[in-house]
């Protein structure tokens, strides 16, 4: 809200190059009707600020502020020296308000979690587009409260982001089809601002392929080298030669900090105002310098553009005479001569176009020498105005704005019925005093001069046009006149191009586009100064007096504002905006002045919240989930006594001073406050509520010096700390601080500085754990694991160093040293001539968070050229929870470049069976815990059954893991599991002992089937000897039959 007033404040006065104010266009009479307010508020002013202590600005002088330092942000390192669009800035201010900056360096992520835990002060060069992205990351950084961030009131400058091409590519500008082709890189840690919560790239250009770099070195040694084709980043990451083929999110930009520095907005706010004031040039001109100047905006053109360029290399304009105030048309050399020379220049150096100006009389004639083929562009009181009331023309973006103002004899004023003269150009002008004086009459003259001469005669009251154009004929004649009012309205000029000419038409807006409007300003400015005419310096010494009132009037508007801002700011940022008590800020300055009277040692903090409180907003909504918290604010303020401290720090998350005691004391206390809101939440909603809550005693927490200060961060951070050592339950569970905590805390940081050396020197290992067929019971795959054998830890369990690389980030590296690692061992597998078993990889939900996830995997694999189907991604059922839409889209991708998936630990979470039809799954893998808790009872044995019967009618293999008994083997084979995983049958272990393993395997299956073939050759033996002894016996019968009668009975009697 406060930006939103002073902006609109600052808007009416516009004290910029584009009002006509800052120069001292004031009229005597307009001076007059606020002289007597002026100069009351300029002496109240004065007293103010003779009269306020030092103590009430928001910061004091002197101070240091620690400054974030990103090139994407308008700070970088040259030579070892900052420089830069913002430190310019920065240093402005630091002359203005005495204050003094040391300055971070730090990618994005770094910087937020500087900014979170207090490091970093302030990041300038913000805008609100990417306000959300720095807070999700500072959320992301760690603090259990999340640090919430905050913009200045007052705009520094503007900012874009666009995606760039090499000078000579041949990408064209917005050749979407082109672009959607080709690699696109950008650094990482900007991937939120043009995919998530900016979501600024639009579709067309999303279906490029798009590289992350963590360095922007790297990204720029590839795109120089041509291995990608393309780079999105923002304005002030210059490098020199490239072009823009593709621009998005145009937008002020300020300085951030966070909501507890809001005495530094206000200061900041305050130097801002001062430079505003103090140098209306100075934004221009800082931008000119690091932006502009270094060609970053020229656009790409397409092929029909440089193809038209080639072909056309000289365009006719034709000149409207009658805005021709300043100009003057050189007929010889076909040019023009004053401020409008400077856009041709500009046009011509990013075209290469030469530009043949002839002038006519007036626009009618301009717009009939172009439709008769003369002419191809027309200048001069051209904008969409102007342009209505005739077809078929392309009106360009302004590349000029000059403030209106009114000119009239000495103490004239403007009625609701006056007789205005406007120009033949100044068709906005006529709409503008349509709608400021609908009673006045408009009277339309050729020129500016020959509506001056109108007011001098008589027959008008008043002259309006530009600022500019009007100072100039005053003083060139027309001194018994004076300007007597400026508007805060703008008259524009554009340029107008045939929708015939297509391609001029493009080439023209693209340059346009990427003129600073503000600029004609200081081009028509310097040229009354050089140009021998003295008239607006001595205008500004004739009214000088007026303009001194003028800038205290303002200064004090704004000094008000942010005074009374500022006061209800300190209001509203003292009390929690849901539980109506104390907010974060306002309880570390309780607590801080608590601790000044008492003893730490009494004293201890309780850090809590409720447990997967989310679950609460899904399934009651966030109505019913604000209420909660309500009720238990409440509660707990209910249980306090008169001097303890207690606020909401955010969501659903509570801190709390209390008197220190026992552990069973304060354990007791605490149980019993959460007991009661139990009991009472239960009478407005059944469902149950599980609390964590982390205790740490403040005389654990004092400062090693002679004041014997407490750290409150300090303590937060050990309670944070006590709070995550409790695992998850079904009931509330405490937890105390104490040196064991701080000793593993102190040891996870040893890891996490360890872990990316140890990635280089190869002490991280590839571990297999075989999968074993139930029917079979042999290898029939494997998963693969890592383990970190350090010389300077011992072996490190997984259970160690896996959460931290997780929560920093470097399991994603982790992730991808395994996959290559299988890859290779399997590449040894085949050229050994054995087929590869199906191995399983994890893969961490981080991965989400890189549009380059799915080209690693495919340059891993493809390096070692492995087929996709002997690779299978495991994914954790939790990482639906959080992104499922976008997980399965990837998902559905992998699926079909032939990776197998698995879905690992299902049934740890809440929405297996609801998403579990969507998913391209060919593997589900049990859950251990799921598995070992619930075969125990004939329900939970139900359970079992039922998910693999549903699997396989899913068509997925099932496969248990965390087997270790005869009985759960037993129970799987019964119900048809298809295969297992687990100490009873082998443990993880290194490649090597894998693959002796496995060929051991291997040779007892061959035996088997040797066995096998062998049994089955003696069942066929025997077959075939059965079968040829019936068909003896059958052949001897017959023989009988056919003997005679004596002969039989010879033979009978022989036998």
């Amino acid at each position: 809200m406060l930006r939103k007033c002073i902006r609109e404040t600052l808007n009416k006065t516009e004290p910029t190059g584009s009002n006509g104010r800052a120069y001292g266009f004031a009229a005597p009479r307009i001076i007059q009707r606020i002289l007597k307010k002026a100069a009351a508020m300029a002496a109240a002013l004065i007293m103010a600020l003779t009269l306020i202590p030092a103590g009430a600005f928001a910061v004091n002088t002197g101070d240091t502020i620690v400054v974030g330092v990103n090139p994407d942000y308008g700070i970088t390192t040259v030579g070892g020296s900052y420089t830069g669009l913002a430190f310019d800035y920065l240093r402005e201010i630091q002359k203005r308000s005495g204050l003094s900056f040391t300055y971070v360096e730090g990618t994005a992520p770094e910087l937020a979690a500087k900014l979170a835990n207090g490091e970093v002060d302030m990041i300038p060069c913000v805008t609100e587009n990417e306000l959300n992205a720095w807070q999700d990351m500072t959320s992301a950084a760690g603090p259990e409260e999340p640090v919430r961030m905050v913009l200045s009131a007052l705009p520094l400058t503007v900012k874009y982001y666009a995606v760039y091409i090499p000078a000579d590519s041949d990408i064209s500008f917005q050749d979407y089809d082109t672009l959607k082709g080709g690699r696109i890189g950008y650094l990482k840690e900007d991937y939120s601002k043009y995919f998530i919560n900016g979501a600024f790239i639009g579709a067309d250009v999303r279906k490029a392929e798009f590289v992350g770099y963590d360095s922007e070195s790297q990204m720029k040694t590839d795109f120089e080298s041509g291995k990608i084709d393309a780079v999105a980043k923002d304005c002030y990451r210059i490098w020199g030669s490239e072009m823009i083929a593709y621009q998005f999110s145009t937008a002020d930009c300020y300085f951030m900090t966070s909501s507890a520095n809001s005495e530094l907005i206000e200061t900041l706010d305050q130097a801002v105002a001062g430079i505003f004031m103090g140098d209306c040039n100075f934004t221009t001109d800082i931008y000119q310098k690091y932006v502009t100047r270094y060609g970053a905006q020229r656009y790409a053109f397409s092929e029909a553009e440089k193809h038209f360029i080639e072909k056309n290399p000289v365009i006719t304009v034709a000149y409207n005479r009658q805005a021709a105030v300043m100009d003057r048309l050189e007929s010889s050399t076909e040019s023009v001569v004053g401020p409008t020379s400077r856009l041709f220049d500009s046009l011509s150096k990013s075209t290469g176009l030469k530009f043949k100006i002839e002038g006519y009389d007036t626009l009618g004639d301009c717009v009939a020498a172009v439709n008769s083929g003369n002419a191809q562009m027309i200048c001069g009181g051209v904008n969409s105005n102007s342009m209505s009331k005739f077809q078929g023309f392309m009106v360009s973006m302004p590349y000029s704005k000059v403030p209106i103002a009114a000119a009239g004899k000495a103490g004239s004023s403007v009625g609701t019925r006056a007789m205005i003269a406007i120009p033949a150009i100044g068709d906005d002008i006529s709409k503008y005093i349509s709608e400021i004086y609908p009673g006045a009459q408009v009277l339309h003259f050729d020129t500016e001069k020959k509506c001056l001469e109108a007011v001098r005669k008589g027959e008008a009251d008043v002259a309006f046009a530009g600022a500019y154009e009007l100072i100039y004929n005053i003083q060139r004649g027309y001194d018994d006149l004076d300007i007597i009012d400026v508007s805060p309205a703008v008259h524009v000029e554009c340029l107008a191009v045939s929708t015939e000419i297509a391609e001029l038409s493009s080439v023209i807006g693209k340059v346009v586009s990427c003129i600073n409007s503000n600029s004609s300003a200081v081009y028509a400015y310097s040229f009354m100064n050089g140009s021998g005419y003295s008239g607006a310096n001595e205008f500004v010494e004739k009214y000088l007096i007026w303009i001194i009132a003028g800038i205290l009037v303002i200064l004090a508007a704004v000094f008000i504002i942010v005074c009374v801002s500022s006061f209800h700011s300190k209001r509203v940022a003292d009390i929690d905006q849901l539980t109506g008590g104390r907010s974060r800020r306002k309880y570390f300055e309780d607590t801080k002045k608590l601790l000044k009277h008492s003893d730490p040692e009494g004293w201890a903090i309780v850090l809590f919240d409720i447990d997967k409180f989310k679950y609460v907003n899904d399934r009651l909504g966030y109505e019913e989930g604000n209420r909660m918290l309500e009720r238990l604010y409440k509660t707990v303020s209910d249980h306090l006594e008169h001097d303890e401290v207690f606020a909401r720090m955010a969501d659903d998350n509570f801190v709390l001073t209390i008197h220190n005691a026992t552990d069973i004391e304060i354990n007791g206390r605490i149980s019993e406050i959460f007991n009661e809101f139990m009991r009472r939440n239960s009478l407005f909603v059944k469902y149950p509520v599980v609390f964590s809550a982390g205790i740490c005693r403040l005389n654990q927490c004092v400062h090693e010096n002679s004041r014997g200060e407490v750290d409150i961060n300090a303590a937060i951070d050990r309670c944070k700390i006590a709070k995550s050592t409790l695992k998850g339950t079904h009931f509330s569970s405490i937890a105390f601080y104490d040196g064991s905590i701080r000793d593993r805390a102190l040891r996870e940081k040893d890891y996490e500085s360890a872990m990316p050396g140890a990635l280089q020197r190869r002490e991280f290992q590839c571990y297999l754990q075989p999968k074993y067929g139930l029917r079979s019971r042999n290898i029939e795959g494997a998963e693969a694991l890592i383990r970190w054998n350090s010389p300077d830890f011992g072996f490190v369990s997984p259970g160690d160093f896996i959460p931290i690389a997780e929560k920093n980030g470097f399991v994603v590296e982790l992730d991808f040293f395994i996959l290559e690692e299988v890859c290779r061992c399997m590449r040894r597998w085949i050229d050994d001539g054995k087929k590869p078993v199906v191995i399983s990889v994890n893969q961490s939900r981080l991965h989400l968070n890189y549009d380059d996830y799915i080209w690693r995997l495919r340059e891993i694999v493809d390096k070692y050229d492995i087929p996709y189907e002997y690779i299978e991604l495991e994914l954790t059922e939790s990482v639906f929870t959080e992104n499922a839409e976008k997980l399965l889209k990837i998902m559905h991708k992998l699926h079909e470049i032939g990776f197998k998936l698995s879905l690992d630990d299902f049934g740890s979470g809440y929405s297996s069976l609801n998403m579990l039809k969507d998913m391209p799954v060919d593997v589900v893998k049990i859950d251990k815990e799921f598995f070992s808790d619930t075969m125990n009872t004939q329900k939970g044995r139900a359970v079992i059954s039922t998910v693999v019967d549903l699997a396989k009618n899913l068509d997925m293999d099932v496969i248990s893991e965390g087997v270790e008994t005869k009985e759960q083997v037993e129970f799987l084979t019964e119900i048809h599991c298809a295969m297992v995983q687990g100490y009873y049958f082998a443990k993880p272990m290194p490649i090597a002992d894998f693959e002796k393993l496995w060929y051991d395997d291997l040779e007892d299956i061959r035996r088997k089937k040797e066995q096998a073939a062998a049994q089955q050759q003696q069942r066929m033996d025997a077959h075939s000897a059965e079968a040829h002894s019936k068909q003896a016996d059958s052949t001897q019968a017959d023989t009988r039959d056919d003997t005679p009668n004596g002969a039989a009975g010879q033979t009978v009697a022989a036998e």
